[in-house]
Parts: structure tokens; sequence; C-alpha cells
């Protein structure tokens, strides 16, 4: 362990003295210096027409940030395969494997139903989760980070604007890793390509985007009896893991598809009211998190030299003394610093997206019963056209007000009808939706309202929405939130119909529609830190029972979370708390949650290396869950189902960690679950799935700007 620190921290050090910092003139302009090579300084002048704001990176509902090269404990909280706080997910032993759940959340559900094979959507790009981007200059990010046993992951990324009215961009995520047991290989491909686009007079908007993936997992169905005995004995024979035992070695499931987005709108009418008078001292519109790093990069205070986003910040802001935090669909136009007087708009969103999902095994295993044929070849397809026109009215006393009507086909297919003495097994289910809708935001001062209702008004399938969202801030001093939602939703296609070469795991069901209720608020200040709470109501829910096979219950589920977050730091240490209560007080029987959830953070930061070019933070985090029968892995549906033999949990996780910065580059050094070899061998995701053992990973993020 000594050798691999000595080695990391040797090409840290090397690293750190081709670095550049950023350093005054004696006029107080910026420049880079380069501390170390020949021993002398190289001048450049910042280009004064590009700010730091000009980097953006807007969403589908046109909220924007901006390009963001800081090291903070929540960077290392995303640094894994999904790029996401992974808090109330429990990860599999393999990177690129599944994740049990630890926690749920049921607001802003689709009144359309999905395929399910939700064990497989982890790694799933959904139309949120795709962004458009407006940058000066041609901008690229590339994350790297180790796997277990020959395995990697690399997530690349590049945009450019060919003009000021359009902007392209590429992106692939590629992952291959074999694991330490056997037949547990992942290897997962998903590219992404957008465009975003705007007429000169800005008129016409245009966002589109392109994506494909392809999931590709070995299956072993989880460790033999006799195999998990041998593993919490820590019997000395299977230290390596690949000679333990597991129930099969013969089979792989594949999720894959395409989607095609086109969102596009044009200004029927488009007014706006006279410039807004500027102010003797310039205000910056930026994120309300990123105000104060970015006044302290400003005001180059010792404390956050290397932590400023040195790639994109482009000048001295002289005489900036106030910053403003960007109102999420506020009606300020930052680029014309003008307020829309009235914008009257009509759109029209296309969506087209194809899902495959394929289970293969050789050889069927008595595990999921008897087998119709000698091989299984599972497959399910599904087919979704979304087509959506919409009349937007903006100005500055309603806000902004949205009326939409959709047209959603569907095609859940299977290739044949099957059939058996106890009935007939249809071989798709199809249909067309019309659903007619509307939504409202708008900002009272520092009031933030969002309304939505949105119903099934004919087709084959039924259901509803209204959810609303408030939020009050004072500036950096607090902030409340509430929300509150009722849905009803068709439960996922794969609980209304499946097909499987397995006997036991084919029906066709006439569920009712799951009715949900939330209602949630949170409250947060600097000195209190962050409360979360949610009641959540669901009738009829549906799941996968002991046999896995898809049922509904006919009573309610009520389901209670309350999450608290607050960092408390001293001097350069810092100790980041997140703790989640949870409560089912009725549905305990079929919906199962760990009571107390709770990751601890203990770290230290500053910087080290003479000139500062490297910010350095380290430290050991902590997470620990209470014992629950957790649900179980099915991999021939790719779903989690219900089991009442074996709880998991109870067991704490370890993990040191040693983060560093420079320039654009963020470094990481992890060492997962580091007191394995002495708390005991009974760590598991799910029931004869272990969790992972000690695990060194390395990894880096590198933002490049030319």
């Amino acid at each position: 362990m000594k050798k691999i620190f000595s080695v990391v921290f040797l090409g840290l050090f090397i690293f750190s003295t081709y670095a550049q910092v950023v350093r005054r003139d004696k006029r107080n302009d910026l420049y880079l210096d380069d501390s170390t090579t020949f021993n002398r300084e190289v001048k450049v002048k910042l280009d004064g027409k590009t700010k730091y704001t000009d980097y953006k990176i807007i969403d589908m509902n046109n909220d924007t940030t901006i390009v963001d090269t800081t090291l903070t404990i929540k960077k290392y909280y995303k640094f894994n395969y999904l790029r996401k706080d992974d808090f109330e997910l429990l990860p599999f032993h393999n990177q690129g494997q599944t994740f049990n759940k630890l926690g749920y959340r049921f607001f802003n559900s689709s009144i359309f139903p999905k395929i399910g094979v939700n064990a497989k959507q982890y790694n799933y790009y959904t139309v949120n989760d795709i962004n458009y981007y407006e940058v000066p200059t041609p901008t690229s990010e590339i994350m790297y980070r180790t796997g277990l046993e020959q395995g990697q992951v690399l997530d690349a990324f590049l945009t450019l604007n060919t003009s000021k009215q359009l902007n392209i961009s590429i992106a692939y995520k590629g992952l291959r890793s074999l694991g330490k047991y056997r037949n547990t290989l992942a290897s997962h491909g998903n590219f992404r390509t957008s465009v975003n686009y705007h007429s000169k007079n800005k008129r016409y908007y245009l966002k589109g985007h392109f994506s494909s993936f392809d999931l590709l997992n070995n299956e072993n169905g989880g460790l033999t009896a006799q195999s998990v005995v041998y593993f919490e004995n820590n019997n000395p024979n299977y230290i390596e893991r690949a000679r333990l035992d597991v129930n099969f070695t013969n089979a792989d499931n594949m999720f894959e598809g395409k989607r095609y987005y086109v969102n596009q709108s044009f200004s029927l009418i488009k007014k706006k009211a006279d410039a807004v008078p500027k102010k003797p001292s310039k205000s910056v519109s930026i994120p309300q998190k990123k105000t104060n790093s970015i006044l302290k990069a400003k005001l180059h205070t010792k404390k956050d030299s290397v932590k400023n986003n040195v790639a994109i910040l482009n000048k001295k802001e002289k005489g900036d003394a106030t910053v403003k935090p960007v109102k999420k669909d506020s009606v300020l136009n930052l680029s014309t610093n003008k307020i829309a007087k009235i914008d009257i708009k009509i759109g029209h969103i296309l969506e087209y997206e194809t899902k495959h999902y394929r289970y293969n095994q050789q050889v069927p295993s008595s595990l999921f019963g008897d087998a119709i044929e000698n091989t299984v070849n599972d497959h399910t397809s599904y087919q979704k056209f979304n087509n959506e026109l919409y009349a937007q009215l903006s100005n500055p006393i309603i806000g902004q007000l949205t009326a939409k009507i959709n047209y959603f086909k569907y095609n859940y297919h299977y290739n044949s009808i099957l059939y058996f003495n106890n009935g007939i097994v249809s071989d798709n289910l199809k249909g067309d939706i019309i659903a007619a809708g509307a939504t409202w935001k708008t900002t009272y001062g520092p009031v933030y309202l969002n309304a939505e209702a949105s119903t099934i008004i004919s087709g084959n399938l039924t259901g509803n929405t209204i959810k609303a969202e408030a939020m009050l801030k004072k500036d950096s001093i607090f902030e409340f939130k509430g929300f509150a939602e009722v849905t009803s939703k068709t439960p996922d296609f794969n609980k209304m119909l499946y097909q499987s070469s397995y006997v036991n795991y084919n029906w066709q069901n006439n569920f009712k529609n799951e009715s949900i209720k939330v209602l949630g608020a949170s409250f947060s200040t600097k000195l209190t830190g962050t409360v979360e709470a949610s009641y959540n109501l669901i009738d009829n829910y549906t799941y996968f029972d002991e046999n896995s096979i898809a049922a509904q219950d006919n009573g309610s589920l009520s389901y209670l979370r309350l999450k608290y977050q607050k960092e408390i730091k001293l001097g350069k240490f810092a100790l980041d708390n997140t703790i989640l209560y949870q409560k089912v007080t009725d549905g305990a029987s079929f919906f199962r949650v760990p009571e107390i959830l709770t990751r601890n953070s203990f770290y230290f930061s500053d910087y080290v290396f003479k000139g500062k070019p490297l910010y350095l933070q380290t430290g050991v985090t902590f997470k620990y869950f209470t014992a629950f029968y957790a649900n179980a892995y099915n991999p021939v549906l790719s779903e989690f189902v219900i089991q009442n033999d074996t709880k998991i949990g109870n067991f704490p996780i370890f993990d040191f960690f040693a983060n560093a910065q420079i320039q654009r580059t963020r470094l990481y050094l992890k060492v997962e679950n580091f007191t394995a070899s002495f708390t005991g061998r009974n760590y598991y995701s799910a029931p004869n799935y272990p969790y992972r053992d000690l695990t060194v990973r390395f990894g880096l993020v590198w933002n490049f700007f030319i």
C-alpha cells in the first residue's frame, strides 16, 4: 500500500511541476505564470471579450449553469461510473453492474408507462440527462477511472460553437470491466451528440440530440450456498474470488437502443422593453452556489487561488462588487441584458426511441424453474413515438405559461403469441394516446413558482398528474422549498406483459393504475444545513414477489423519508454529514428500505508544493445502513424482487480518498472498503452477491479549453 501511495504522489508532484498558476502583475492584471519551466515568467494576456459566464451548460428546461472545474467534496461523490451522487444506491462489486436501492423518490412521475427492466436503467441517459451547450471556444472534458480486474471507464466529451448561433457536441462513455467473480464482465457503450441553434434575431430556437447505448453484462446468479459459507468464513483458499462457485456461468443480458429528439420553437410576437440601465458596478449572473468561490477567485485570496476556474476566468472585472444568482426560467435575458415584455411562441417536440432487452443462457438453470426450450433466448422490444405541439406565453407579470398537446404511440412486443393450459399470453401491447396539459413558471421577487398538469384524454391507457413547486430564497441566508404531486399512471409494461423461455416467467395482467401522492418540503441555511422531508402515499403499488412474478397490492403504501445534510468546517478540516431516516408504516411486506442510512466524510484540504500549484483534499468516508430484507436481484428479468430469507446491512464501509486539483485537472485516488479484512465478511449488495473487497481505484477529470 505504501508503494502505491508513493508512486501516485510522485506522479502528482511531477505533474504539478508543469502546472500554471494565476498571479497578478504590477498593474494588477491577471496572467499565467509557469512557475518552474526555465525559472521565468510567461505572460499571456487574457481576452477581455470572453468571460467565464460565457461557457454555458443548458438543460432541457433551459436552466443554465456554467462550466465548473473546481474540486469539492460533492465532485468526489460524483466521481463514479454513473457520474452522479450514489448516496441512496448500493453498487454491486463490479463497476458496470447494477445497484440495489437504499432509498426511493416518487416525485416527478410520468403519466406514460416505461418498458421496465429497471436494473439496467442506471447507465441509460434519459431526455432530461442530455445537456446542450454554448461556448466561445472549443471545450472538452475527459473522465477516466480504473475498473476491477482488467477494466476501466472513459467518458470523453467535446463541444464547440461554429458561430454564435450554432453549437454542436459529441460524447461517448465506454466501460469494460472483468470483475473479481466468475462471469461478471460488464461492457457498456453510450454515445450522445447534440445540437443547439438559434437564429440571429433569436426568434427561432432548436435543440436536438441523438443517443445510442448498448449495455452488456455477463450474469452468474450469485454465489452458491457453499460459496457463501466460504466467503463469510474468509476461507484462505478462496481469497482469489474467481475460485468461488457461482450458480451458472453461461448467461448474459443486453439492453440497447437509440433515441432521436428534436425540440424547436418560433416566436410569433416578441417585444422587448428598454434595456436595463447599467449600474456603476457591474453585476455578473452566476449560480448562487458559485458566488463565494468566484468572488474569492476574483480577489485572488490565497485560500482559493487554485480552486477558481482558471480555465474560464478570462479577465478581472474591475469594480465588480455585486454578484446576482441566476433565477431559473427567469425572463431576464443574460446575453442582451433586456427584459422581455411579451413573447408568444409556438413549438414542436419530436421524440422517437427504440429499446431492446435480451436475456441469453446456453443451458437453462433450475433456479428459475422449468424451461420451454433447451436454450434461453428472451427478447423484449419497445418502440415509442412522442409528438408534442405547444404554445407559450411569457411576460414579467404572469411569467411563463405553456399549453401542450401530445400524440404518444407505443409498441411493446414479442415475436409470437404463447398458448398455455391456463390461458394465452399475447405478443404485444400497442396503442395510441392523446394527452393534453399545461405548465406555469413565474417569479415574484424571492418567490419561485412552478406548476404542471396533464391528462390522457383518449387512447388505450389512462393517466393524469398535477405537480406544484414553490421556493422562497433570501440571498444566501436561507432557502425554503415545498412540493406536491398527485399522479395516476399505468405500471411498467414488463409487469403488464412478459414472455420468457422459462415457464414461470410468462404472464399478462390487467393491473389498475398506480396512484401516487407526494407531499414534501426542504429548508436550508448555512448554519443549520439542509433538511428535507417527504411523505409518499401509493395505492395499487406494483412489484415482483418472492417468485419473481409481477404482483399488485390492493392496499396503500405509506412511506416517510427525512434527510439531513450539513458540512462543518474548522480551518483546513471539514466533516460532511448526510443522514437519511425512512419509515414504512403501511406496505412493509412488499416495500423494503433500511431505517437509517448515513454517510460521513472527514477530510483535510490545503495547498501543497512551492507556489501552491496543487490543491489537495484527503480524508475518510464512512457509510452505513441498518439491516433489512433487501430485494434480491433476478438477472432474467433484470429486476429486483422481494425476498424474506436474508437480511443485509449493518456493516460499515470505510473508504480512503486523496483528491488533487492541478489547474483544470482533478485527480482522484480511492481505497474502497479498506477495513474489509477486520470488520467481517458480511457485506453484501444483495442476497448471494457480495459487496466489493478492498479495492484501489484511480482516475481523473480533465477539462481543456482552447
